[in-house]
């Protein structure tokens, strides 16, 4: 089925066919079935695809082989109106189409002629023009540097209390001196040290990161420090030699010591006295220079006071003492990290994505109870699970979305309600459980769960 064969005695027709073989734009034109009557050479040419394929072809069965991904002209039937869309042809190709409806005497649509042209050059223009801004943007806020043998690393900040933390560690990092680093879980604590140990003169030697939380207490004693071969059951013949011994003139160290064990906190405050390290099952020690590093986000004071925690140690650990706030305190780097992780996240996954001002308007409102950890892990999934191009507030997951209608309460009683509720939020995400959230907020549980039906949050 052709155009020629439907209207064979138009001598007009068939001039109008020889004019747009030679038009530069692609020309398709289907019936009202949506069935495909004639597609021009620059159609062939722009799309690669041969008309002998295409022509007698329902539009929604090209959709379903792929040689489409959407198509103006059916759209054009169902709202009988002329419209504009993004198409790709074979997945490959950016074209924008046209749609035109061609009435008859009786007001019906008589067959649609789409314009097909090619934009995948000025995409390319509008993405290359995109990455090199956001890279400028990213540039005033980011230190870049290098790691023996690793990938380069990124510390980006815009904040004030970042940038005077970033000026402590300028400060302190060419000196030995034992830190601790204090924060929220998430809040970016590793990348300080990594921005230490870039700073000091050991940024050649080993950076060795040990969680005390993930290793079992039984494991911990040997990781750290290793044992002589035959030191006990189940011990290498040969020996192994811990991580503080490998860490010798670089820097070390000790994420969440919060969770150290009392013994081995006993252990550790001898190393750091006497910069001498000794292996089980050995009655020898080794002289070893370290800076140590230690991070936690427990209040070690605390701990200190129930004798959980070593004061010795504490003094010994804290020489210099680094609190990184929470995101939510940290607004100024908010947009940077949103932009950073956004744009890496495309690149990596080579997908084209774009965030509306309000979505991310939405994103620097919300007060990100996870910190950086969080920002980063929702800029992943916008990339890789929604299908659209643009990223639209209402694309955000349901508590980022639904935080958006809280934002700006009128008046003291309102402000109260809304730092209630996001108190109340935090509580019930952190234990899975409204029950455990009530007892932990001490409030009983119906009470809560009245609160909840109240904001319209409960079920």
């Amino acid at each position: 089925m052709n155009l020629l064969i439907q209207y064979p005695s138009s001598v007009v027709i068939q001039r109008l066919l020889t004019v747009l073989e030679f038009v530069p734009d692609g020309i398709y034109i289907v019936n009202p079935e949506g069935i495909t009557l004639y597609v021009n050479a620059a159609y062939e040419k722009l799309s690669g695809f041969k008309r002998k394929d295409l022509v007698g072809r329902y539009m929604g069965d090209l959709i379903n082989e792929g040689y489409i991904d959407q198509s103006a002209s059916l759209m054009v039937l169902e709202q009988k109106k002329t419209l504009s869309i993004m198409q790709k042809l074979g997945r490959k190709k950016d074209v924008i189409v046209t749609g035109r409806p061609v009435f008859n005497q009786d007001g019906n649509i008589e067959m649609v002629v789409s314009s097909v042209r090619d934009i995948t050059y000025l995409n390319q223009l509008k993405n290359d023009l995109e990455r090199v801004e956001t890279i400028s943007k990213l540039n005033n806020h980011r230190f870049t540097f290098d790691f023996v043998g690793e990938q380069k690393s990124q510390f980006l900040f815009n904040s004030p209390q970042m940038k005077e933390i970033v000026q402590k560690v300028e400060q302190v990092a060419p000196f030995p001196t034992s830190i601790l680093i204090t924060g929220p879980s998430g809040a970016g604590k590793e990348e300080i040290v990594n921005l230490i140990h870039h700073m000091s003169d050991r940024h050649k030697k080993p950076l060795i990161k040990v969680n005390c939380a993930a290793i079992p207490e039984a494991l911990l004693e040997s990781e750290l420090f290793g044992y002589e071969g035959g030191a006990f059951t189940g011990s290498k013949k040969e020996g192994k030699m811990g991580l503080l011994e490998l860490a010798d003139g670089g820097t070390f160290l000790l994420d969440e010591i919060g969770e150290m064990p009392l013994p081995l906190q006993a252990k550790l405050l001898r190393v750091i006295q006497d910069k001498k390290v000794q292996r089980i099952g050995s009655n020898k020690s080794k002289k070893i220079d370290i800076r140590i590093i230690s991070a936690t986000n427990r209040d070690l004071e605390k701990k200190m006071h129930a004798g959980e925690f070593r004061e010795d140690l504490f003094y010994r650990i804290a020489v210099v003492q680094i609190e990184v706030p929470p995101l939510r305190e940290r607004l100024g780097d908010i947009d940077v990290l949103i932009d950073h992780f956004f744009y890496n996240f495309k690149e990596q996954y080579r997908i084209e994505k774009e965030l509306l001002p309000k979505t991310k308007q939405v994103l620097q409102d919300y007060h990100w109870p996870g910190n950086i950890r969080e920002l980063k892990n929702i800029m992943e999934s916008l990339i890789v699970s929604i299908p659209e191009v643009i990223i639209k507030p209402e694309h955000l997951p349901r508590h980022i979305f639904h935080s958006a209608y809280k934002l700006f309460p009128k008046n003291l009683k309102n402000q109260i309600e809304n730092y209630e509720k996001m108190i109340v939020e935090e509580a019930i995400n952190r234990n899975n459980s409204i029950r455990k959230a009530a007892k932990e907020l001490g409030v009983h549980h119906t009470t809560l769960l009245k609160k909840l039906q109240r904001w319209g949050e409960g079920g």
